[in-house]
Order: structure tokens, then sequence, then C-alpha cells
């Protein structure tokens, strides 16, 4: 369809194919291509300009906080409340991007690279 200009996808090997998919029949600088999770290699794929952008998570957090959650509540029946003003525990993301929309937070690939896993 010649009307797409925006590609998300589940990850960020996911948006490197998607990429090399619409650089081989020459659409490459016509699409917007966007992904999830943050790892190094896609933050790289971010400053190459392969993906527009990739929501950075943090999955040491994630499995940091997840465990002290268990032991809280082996040890006193404790759970885990939602963060303020959510109904769920936010662990944090950060969308990243070297061309920020206005008035959509983010960071850059220099700070996604400092934070970036794997």
């Amino acid at each position: 369809d010649p009307g797409i200009n925006v590609i998300h996808t589940i990850n960020e090997p996911a948006a490197v194919g998607a990429y090399q998919a619409l650089k081989a029949v020459g659409l490459e600088g016509n699409v917007l291509i966007v992904s999830v999770d943050g790892g190094c290699p896609g933050v790289k794929s971010v400053a190459e300009g392969v993906i527009g952008a990739t929501s950075q998570q943090y999955p040491l957090q994630m499995a940091a906080l997840g465990i002290e959650a268990i032991a809280a509540f082996a040890k006193d029946g404790t759970k885990p409340k939602p963060t303020e003003g959510k109904d769920f525990f936010d662990t944090g993301v950060n969308l990243v991007t070297d061309k920020p929309a206005e008035g959509v937070k983010s960071i850059d690939t220099k700070e996604g690279l400092a934070k970036c896993w794997g």
C-alpha cells in the first residue's frame, strides 16, 4: 500500500528487517519505522537512521523490582502498590530518538546508549 508511512514493530531486529525490505524496493526514506525494547543494538539503529525511534524499556529494573516484590510478599504478604496516578506499577520507559517531536518527551541516542542493555 503506497499510503503506508509508519511501521511499528515488536522489537528492533524486526524494525531492521522492515528497513531492509523497504530499502530493497527503494522506499526506505518514505516510511517512519518505530519499535520497542531499547537494547544497545536498537539504539544504535536509531543513531544510524535505520529506525526513527524506539521505546526503551529497562528489563534489569523490571527484574529487580519483581524480586523485591516477591521477597516482600513472602516475608509479610505485602503486595506492590501501583505507581502514583496509575493503575499499574510503572518500571519506566523512555522514547529514544534523534528527531524529537514537539510535545513528546524523549531522550537522544547518546543518552539512550548510556542507558541501554544487551
